[in-house]
């Protein structure tokens, strides 16, 4: 260790303060951060604290990335998710606080032998429906959805965490398969191919999920990362009750449905989903004594079952807290589990596929056990004075989207009803101003910015493009902007090759195909004829594949481009040294009599510059042919 990376440890472990969370112990540590116990110092209220490692701050735009993301969260306001209390940055450390959940997250118990029956299964795909929806009517899509992000709390209710997040660290949680972003166990089969996703993207991650809660274990196993993102594309998983006994044959047609490979035969939207959960308990005719908890839906009224954490007197295997012990580090307390809420996997709570841990938002922590201190209490000192560059911008609830609507009570004066009127018309003028552009609006607009085609022009309409084809993904327009899309990441491809040929590239290896692109490319820059075979053999190899989706397809289609360049260029190039070697060829003839060493001398040279390329063979041939009737042996 360094002496930056010594200082910058010490600093950590003196960390007393964050904004105006009191830190009251270290929770998990890993290569992308820290999380804190803490404790609101103006109102005693408990948060998990997430602060970055002081490098991220570094990367070039990540600020501005992670400010954007924050307000982006600002929006989920929904029972069912984790809420954001808000962000900052202190002494260059950017940090944010979220809801500290008083129970373990679903991974957790899966890990520790639980299995869930079809009820509570269903129960929880109502819930996620639900906080899905709420997200995708926002414009926002989760990319990460799997056990560890799935939250129990005491209470029975699950909560979802980690919303968005993942999306934070861009270029620096790429796989090795290419522009790939999430945990493979569950990630949707576009995703796995680095193709445009939407909300449906999260549904097959959801299918997911509901596999692994009956099953025990996610649909697809394999032994390294490259081996899952194929089986995500292309293979079938199981039926799930081969794995789980008891299950109703219209749930278990649910959850393959959701793992359809093609987005389009899985369910439109996350509310048709959630109705079709509800309508299956509502046709199985559930007693009252099945009915062991509560599920609240998005109007107050209880539905469902008991979802709380195992315990000995539930009916279901209890939580060995020497087991919870060995998972987490140190002994689990009464109200908060370690690690619960942070979407971690503790060290020895080994990963079903442990290449997949760099894909999430926080990679794997060590658990580093500390006292626990109390709440400041009423009389403690104030929180020490923040310097000018510190910063910390709180999510009140107020500011958060609203969820419920209040009731109008039955009788309400006319005053009443001229400013609830009023209310109404304001907030329909805001809604009018601020509502996202319709998909004409948004077409127009892609439209008017890419008139040139250029590629600037298209890296311009970027996030507008990304934009309609994650809202109207069905809209007949969106096939035009899907060839956009492979322009620009076309674009991206070549320039990270670029990138590499300089020795700047990054760590990740590359799949053979970019391999062989990368080193035909270097040799065109030498010798244009020798990349021109080299790109051939390649496209020969792979021309197979007619799709451009996926690093493979991608890799292929810019061999394809970079070949018929090489053609014209080595053609245009062949055509004048042909003309030359030509007239070098008939000044050696009229030597031959007067100078024929000389004449021999300019002879061989020919076949010494020119053996190797196709298009002078025939130059060769008569120099041979000269040399051939002077009778002399040392002929190449």
């Amino acid at each position: 260790m360094n002496d930056g990376q010594l200082a910058s440890e010490v600093a950590v472990m003196k960390l007393e303060q964050l904004g105006p969370y009191r830190i009251t112990r270290t929770l998990g540590r890993g290569g992308m951060g820290t999380v804190y116990e803490g404790v609101n110092v103006e109102t005693n209220e408990p948060a998990a604290i997430k602060s970055l490692a002081p490098g991220l701050a570094q990367e070039e735009d990540f600020r501005q990335r992670f400010e954007t993301e924050i307000e982006t969260l600002r929006k989920l306001r929904h029972p069912n998710i984790v809420r954001l209390f808000g962000f900052g940055e202190q002494d260059g450390q950017l940090y944010y606080a979220m809801e500290l959940i008083d129970g373990p997250s679903l991974e957790e118990e899966i890990k520790l032998g639980r299995r869930f029956n079809w009820r509570e299964v269903t129960v929880i795909g109502i819930e996620m429906c639900r906080a899905l929806r709420h997200a995708h009517d926002r414009g926002i899509i989760h990319r990460d959805l799997k056990p560890a992000n799935l939250l129990l709390e005491r209470t029975g209710r699950v909560k979802l965490s980690d919303f968005g997040i993942a999306r934070l660290f861009g270029n620096t949680r790429l796989t090795a398969a290419g522009n790939v972003l999430g945990t493979v166990e569950y990630m949707a089969p576009e995703q796995a191919d680095a193709r445009p996703i939407g909300p449906r993207s999260d549904l097959y991650s959801l299918g997911g999920v509901l596999f692994a809660l009956l099953a025990g274990r996610p649909p697809f196993k394999a032994r390294s990362i490259h081996e899952m993102l194929e089986l995500q594309r292309t293979a079938v998983p199981d039926r799930v009750s081969r794995h789980a006994a008891g299950v109703p044959n219209e749930l278990e047609a649910i959850i393959a449905q959701l793992l359809e490979k093609d987005p389009e035969k899985r369910p439109p939207n996350a509310m048709l989903l959630c109705r079709r959960f509800e309508a299956m308990l509502h046709a199985l005719s559930l007693s009252p004594e099945t009915r062991l908890g509560r599920l609240e839906d998005d109007t107050g009224a209880e539905t469902g079952f008991d979802l709380a954490p195992s315990t000995a007197g539930s009916g279901r295997p209890a939580v060995d807290e020497s087991l919870v012990t060995r998972i987490t580090g140190e002994a689990s307390e009464p109200g908060v589990t370690e690690a619960h809420h942070l979407s971690l996997h503790p060290v020895g709570g080994a990963s079903p596929l442990p290449e997949t841990r760099a894909t999430a938002a926080f990679q794997a922590y060590e658990v580093a056990p500390r006292p626990i201190t109390s709440p400041p209490e009423p009389d403690s000192p104030p929180a020490p004075e923040q310097k000018p560059s510190d910063r910390f911008v709180a999510v009140a609830e107020e500011d958060l989207d609203r969820f419920e609507t209040e009731p109008v009570p039955a009788l309400i004066s006319l005053h009443t009803w001229i400013l609830a009127v009023s209310l109404v018309a304001v907030g329909l003028t805001v809604w009018y101003l601020l509502r996202p552009p319709s998909a004409d609006n948004l077409y127009e607009a892609i439209r008017a910015k890419t008139a040139d085609k250029s590629t600037d022009s298209l890296l311009e309409a970027d996030g507008d493009i990304q934009e309609f084809l994650t809202r109207f993904s069905s809209d007949p327009r969106s096939v035009t902007l899907r060839k956009y899309n492979q322009e620009i990441e076309l674009y991206r491809m070549e320039r990270a090759f670029e990138r590499r040929s300089k020795g700047i590239g990054g760590p990740e290896p590359l799949l053979p195909i970019e391999q062989a692109y990368q080193e035909a490319v270097n040799y065109a820059r030498i010798d244009p004829a020798q990349g021109l075979v080299k790109l051939r053999a390649l496209v020969d190899l792979y021309n197979h594949r007619t799709d451009i989706s996926g690093p493979t397809g991608k890799c292929l289609e810019l061999a394809r481009r970079r070949l018929s360049q090489l053609e014209g260029l080595v053609q245009q190039t062949s055509s004048d040294h042909l003309a030359m070697i030509e007239d070098r060829l008939d000044r050696a003839e009229q030597l031959r009599k007067s100078d024929p060493k000389r004449a021999r001398a300019m002879f061989l040279a020919v076949v010494e510059l020119y053996d190797q390329k196709p298009w002078a063979a025939e130059a060769v041939r008569r120099a041979r042919e000269a040399l051939a009737r002077d009778g002399k042996s040392d002929t190449p």
